[in-house]
């Protein structure tokens, strides 16, 4: 095995830094699970004292590529990129498990999306979540069925939203609707959408592809790729892209690298990833109007891993939270600790997710918060299983179903998100 990072695996000193801030090592006190065991096990493969194995694979997957040990680490060694492409190689040599294949097609595939989610809202529906649930096996479908909320009758694309508030020149926007807003998250894609509008913007929303973030993480990175030139192409012209997904924005940013060596797209990728912001970052940088009405309740933040470490977007959802007149915003013990969700982590780990979320839920219920906020769709889901499973009552929010209510733009209570 060789990696284009492999002068980082040497820079590691073992200082084990990481280990106070890995949420996994936090949990199970294995050296396997804290970037310095991981990095020797890079070491050990890299000087052929360690064969490339199944095993080394499932090391490697060990890790929910928080960044916390990246932005800990001492030595400055770039810890999540060097995993990822460690198991970009290790797929290459061992080929991608059954699992993962279907799981990265469905993620570009429209069609297959429909038909998943399709399949998941008529498991939701006819209640096989409560017989999955009473059941001994099953981790993965159980675990989703728990995380996932309702699916919507109608996803965001097939909604027919106003494009612009008035007939005056707006200025155009693209909204980035990933596959988790879209077929999942509809009713915060439809508040982002409205929030955008209301605030003065021309809003369209380009049939975009997945935005690779979930090929990037199992190793799939020409399929990763694939997936940017395409987004690249239909992002094109747009003063903005606006995003209300973390994972989505933080892949988005990340075009410029993953397509660095493109000669065609290397240039037009880095000017789009100028272009891209999160909802939060896009509003309190350009100004929104200020919402009015008075939404009465207490709420604490939840930071998304790829929101707050990965783009550094960590005061503005606060900002914009704070703005809301009637709400209190109080903050909880380790906000930006990850909550184990990790996209596909809290499927392929369910215990591991578990046991980091469980963590997380209780630092929310003792703030005494009404609804604990985020800015990414996996933490949502991974929350409300978390909270669910502790019989809580606190609501799970994206902060732009908030200010869409304060704005009078959604008539649903304030207590349920």
């Amino acid at each position: 095995m060789r990696l284009a990072l492999e002068e980082h695996v040497y820079r590691c000193n073992k200082c084990g830094a990481c280990t106070s801030v890995c949420p996994l090592y936090e949990c199970t006190a294995r050296e396997g699970m804290a970037a310095r065991g991981k990095v020797a096990l890079l070491e050990a493969a890299l000087e052929r004292e360690l064969p490339v194995s199944q095993g080394l694979r499932a090391r490697l997957g060990d890790c929910l590529l928080c960044g916390a040990c990246r932005e800990t680490c001492p030595s400055l060694v770039p810890t999540t990129e060097l995993f990822a492409e460690a198991r970009a190689e290790l797929a290459k040599e061992l080929g991608q498990p059954i699992w993962a294949k279907v799981l990265l097609r469905s993620l570009a595939s429209p069609v297959l999306m429909r038909a998943g989610t399709a399949l998941l809202g008529l498991l939701q529906r006819v209640r096989l979540d409560g017989l999955f649930g009473s059941l001994p096996g099953f981790p993965s479908v159980k675990a989703v069925l728990r995380a996932v909320p309702r699916i919507p009758a109608v996803p965001y694309r097939r909604r027919h939203l106003p494009a612009q508030n008035g007939a005056g020149p707006s200025v155009r926007i693209a909204y980035f609707a990933g596959c988790f807003m879209n077929w999942v998250y509809a009713d915060v894609a439809e508040a982002t959408h409205r929030v955008l509008v209301h605030n003065g913007y021309r809003v369209e929303s380009p049939p975009v592809a997945c935005c690779g973030m979930p090929h990037r993480a199992l190793g799939d990175l020409e399929a990763a790729r694939r997936l940017a030139r395409r987004n690249v192409d239909l992002l094109a012209g747009y003063a903005a892209v606006v995003t209300d997904c973390a994972s989505c924005g933080s892949a988005l940013k990340a075009y410029g690298e993953i397509l660095a060596d493109d000669p065609e797209y290397a240039g037009r990728a880095k000017g789009l990833a100028g272009r891209v912001f999160d909802i939060s970052e896009f509003l309190v940088r350009h100004g929104y109007r200020r919402p009015e009405r008075s939404l009465p309740l207490r709420v604490t933040y939840h930071d998304p891993c790829h929101l707050g470490r990965e783009q550094g977007v960590r005061e503005q959802p606060r900002q914009i939270l704070r703005s809301i007149p009637g709400l209190e915003l109080v903050e909880m013990k380790d906000a930006d600790m990850c909550c184990g969700g990790g996209g596909s982590f809290a499927l392929t780990h369910v215990d591991l997710a578990e046991r980091v979320g469980r963590r997380k839920a209780a630092s929310i219920v003792s703030t005494g918060a009404e609804a604990v906020v985020s800015g990414c769709p996996s933490c949502l889901s991974q929350l409300r299983a978390m909270l669910g499973g502790r019989r809580a009552r606190t609501a799970v929010c994206h902060p732009v179903q908030l200010l869409a209510r304060s704005y009078g733009l959604l008539l649903a209570s304030p207590h349920r998100c």
